[in-house]
């Protein structure tokens, strides 16, 4: 069974998020081919992870050998178990929100998430096969994928050998038709769905 986490950095919610739309619909057409995915969905509007501080990170390394199942190793645990892993990120001041940062400092964790070998090399413990990032903005977005860049680093180093970026711009631009560039991107996630 495909274990698929979905990391929903979108926060504005269902009602508002264009980003959250996108995800949806990816989602439903990846599972509608694989009816047997379970989808973990990690809302971080509601999450309450709080900021890594120095006292919490030597807290953390305690808790991998001394605590494994502490609720705040959750997210490292969720990014090393996952076979695919969707994250849903607005483009907000030209990364994403800061919620999203958080998780991922807590989903990157020594000797869960990576490990170093004795020769110094780091190596990522995730199984996810893909991360699709998926984002929207009101305005331009060529050439500026920071958000999606720095994923795609970090994913990598967690082990994770593809970052796929689906993205829809222009979307507050007075003018362009909003609907038909959603509607695009919403083409592009149903291909992709198909392919992976």
């Amino acid at each position: 069974m495909d274990q698929v986490l979905f990391v929903d950095a979108c926060m504005r919610g269902p009602e508002l998020s264009r980003t959250w739309r996108l995800c949806q619909h990816f989602l439903q057409a990846y599972t509608a081919r694989r009816p047997e995915t379970e989808v973990l969905c990690r809302d971080l509007s509601r999450s309450g992870l709080p900021l890594l501080t120095a006292e919490l990170a030597g807290q953390r390394e305690r808790w991998v050998t001394e605590e494994p199942g502490h609720p705040l190793l959750a997210p490292a645990r969720e990014v090393a178990a996952a076979d695919l892993i969707v994250v849903g990120a607005p483009c907000w001041d030209l990364s994403f929100p800061a919620a999203l940062k958080v998780y991922l400092e807590w989903a990157s964790v020594k000797n869960i998430t990576f490990r170093y070998e004795e020769d110094g090399q780091q190596m990522g413990l995730s199984r996810a096969r893909e991360l699709i990032y998926i984002t929207t903005a009101g305005g331009p977005m060529d050439g500026q994928q920071y958000g999606c860049d720095y994923v795609r680093a970090l994913a990598a180093m967690l082990g994770v050998p593809k970052t796929t970026c689906v993205s829809a711009g222009e979307l507050d631009i007075w003018g362009r038709d909003q609907e038909s560039i959603l509607t695009r991107a919403e083409a592009e996630l149903t291909v992709l769905a198909r392919s992976i």
